[in-house]
């Protein structure tokens, strides 16, 4: 194979649209809840056109023609470190010789990346690129991050008969006791998520006041024991469930020891029942894999759409 490697470049952005969005309609074609627009060269022109700004891209030519491309954000500080993003727009290999194009783009880019300092590497994949995702396993990544869709109907299963209601301001102990134990949940083996950012009491108020936001609360007699946090499409995750018809759900805990009941079903149950009627078309949720309770759930009720995948390089000289 006479493949080229070169810089990504304006001349390239056409092309490489192009490439993202065949790649993007054939995911559609296996999940037609993705909102449409990104099937678009229009829509994905204007990202990466930003994106080259930013940082380096590199362009893999073969007889002329692009058949990959790949490029990133340069994030200053993730989880401490310098790191790339590359979102799942922002990389697409034509399906033949998909595993010598990544290979070889890769290496070209890497170099530059660690040359300045940038030794955290996130590659967002489309979900129905199984042999793109092999490829960045074989390169030493690993899972982070899944987002992931699912219709407005009723969850299937088992669902318990609990009183649910919609949290407000003045409920605002019962709604931070329960953030405070799922960030506990995350921090704990075999997640080890530790949440850096700090929101305090106002914030919380503040967002349970907004009426675009819906927080449940599910009870036990008169104990608060579970609850759902959504509102519309998160921009923490990939961006092809971004669109206004797209609700994102943001947190969710059960304590322990009332697991497994279908409390989180009825609130989820709950959660659609409302989606449905304030217009909206699909549900997302982005979760840790690394965090088998929820990856259970959610893999039982959503379709993934999209992987982040990791790798830490150490550091050179060290």
């Amino acid at each position: 194979m006479n493949l080229e490697i070169v810089p990504l470049g304006e001349k390239h952005l056409e092309d490489a649209a192009a490439l993202a969005s065949s790649r993007y309609k054939e995911l559609c074609e296996e999940i037609p809840l993705l909102p449409s627009r990104y099937a678009e060269i229009s829509a994905l022109l204007p990202l990466l056109h930003k994106i080259v700004e930013k940082g380096p891209g590199v362009a893999a030519i073969c007889r002329g023609r692009l058949v990959g491309f790949l490029t990133g954000w340069l994030i200053p500080s993730f989880r401490g470190r310098q790191a790339v993003s590359s979102p799942e727009w922002g990389n697409a290999v034509d399906r033949e010789n998909s595993r010598r194009i990544c290979e070889e783009m890769y290496t070209h880019i890497s170099a530059l990346w660690v040359a300045d300092g940038y030794l955290t590497h996130l590659i967002g994949t489309l979900a129905d690129d199984n042999d793109g995702i092999e490829v960045w396993h074989w390169l030493g990544f690993g899972m982070i991050a899944v987002d992931a869709l699912r219709s407005l109907n009723p969850a299937q299963g088992p669902s318990a008969k609990v009183a649910i209601r919609r949290g407000e301001p003045k409920d605002i102990t019962e709604a931070m006791a329960l953030i405070q134990a799922l960030k506990h949940h995350s921090a704990s083996a075999p997640t080890f998520l530790v949440q850096t950012e700090q929101r305090d009491q106002r914030y919380y108020e503040e967002w349970l006041a907004n009426p675009d936001n819906v927080f449940w609360l599910a009870y036990n007699g008169a104990e608060a024991v579970a609850f759902m946090q959504h509102g519309p499409a998160s921009m923490d995750t990939c961006t092809i469930i971004r669109d206004e018809k797209t609700t994102s759900i943001i947190g969710a805990f059960t304590e322990e020891s009332l697991r497994n009941r279908g409390i989180a079903s009825a609130l989820l149950n709950r959660s659609l029942e409302w989606a449905r009627g304030a217009g909206y078309e699909r549900c997302a949720v982005d979760f840790e894999p690394m965090n088998p309770l929820a990856t259970r759930f959610w893999l039982r009720n959503f379709k993934p759409v999209c992987y982040t995948l990791v790798r830490h390089v150490d550091k050179i000289g060290t």
